[in-house]
């Protein structure tokens, strides 16, 4: 068993910025990290100080409680970076995500016309989809090294 996937204050994903100005968050979030849009979906990556991670768009919402899974080390295909213990969960199998500690991993299959991101996360369109990381500068440097979609950019 991990520790830190027990203590949700310790995260690194807790010390980001986010977003200060985003659309309405579902009642199970209260920190908005991310905006992420590609194609038909505008979804924004959140967390909640009681160990949940989740992904909203428009008129759904997906979460894992980080603090209620073992985590199995793994690493999502598409992605570089540390193998950490991840929980994840898909919606519809268009929309994936993994959670852990320190970095959200996002895949959106099939959509990849213009991606846009903004808050902490950054994108690349990857095999017909849109892998997206929301974490640290050196979170999103490790996990998406050539990532070409920017907040800003």
């Amino acid at each position: 068993m991990n520790p830190l996937l027990k203590n949700p204050a310790q995260w690194p994903l807790v010390k980001l910025k986010g977003l200060t100005s985003h659309g309405k968050l579902p009642d199970e979030a209260d920190r908005a990290l991310a905006q992420i849009t590609v194609g038909s979906y505008d979804m924004i990556a959140w967390i909640h100080s009681s160990g949940r991670c989740g992904l909203s768009g428009s008129g759904w919402s997906m979460y894992v409680d980080m603090t209620k899974s073992e985590g199995n080390p793994q690493r999502e295909e598409g992605f570089s970076g540390p193998v950490e213990p991840a929980v994840g969960i898909s919606r519809e199998s268009k929309v994936r995500l993994f959670c852990t500690p320190t970095r959200m991993l996002i895949r959106v299959e099939g959509q990849m016309s213009e991606p846009s991101v903004s808050g902490d996360a950054v994108a690349q369109p990857v095999n017909g989809g849109l892998n997206a990381v929301v974490g640290s500068w050196e979170a999103q440097k490790e996990s998406l090294p050539g990532a070409t979609v920017t907040p800003g950019g």
